[in-house]
């Protein structure tokens, strides 16, 4: 992946931590065990990424060839 069409850091972090609150509203830690606590935790990061990725796809200045 060319390092010019990857979002900024601040990106990925803001998505993951209203993700992972939104994530924490719906299934509460006390209510669900560890290990589901941990696989949506990764359900997060890898949603996170893809959104990012995608509005920054779609918003990038596209080079002429």
């Amino acid at each position: 992946m060319n390092r010019a069409l990857r979002a900024p850091w601040w990106m990925y972090v803001a998505t993951v931590g209203g993700l992972n609150v939104a994530r924490q509203v719906v299934f509460p830690p006390s209510q669900v065990g560890t290990a589901t606590t941990v696989g949506l935790f990764f359900a997060v990061l890898a949603v996170s990424f893809a959104v990012v990725a995608g509005l920054r796809a779609f918003t990038a200045p596209r080079d002429r060839e």
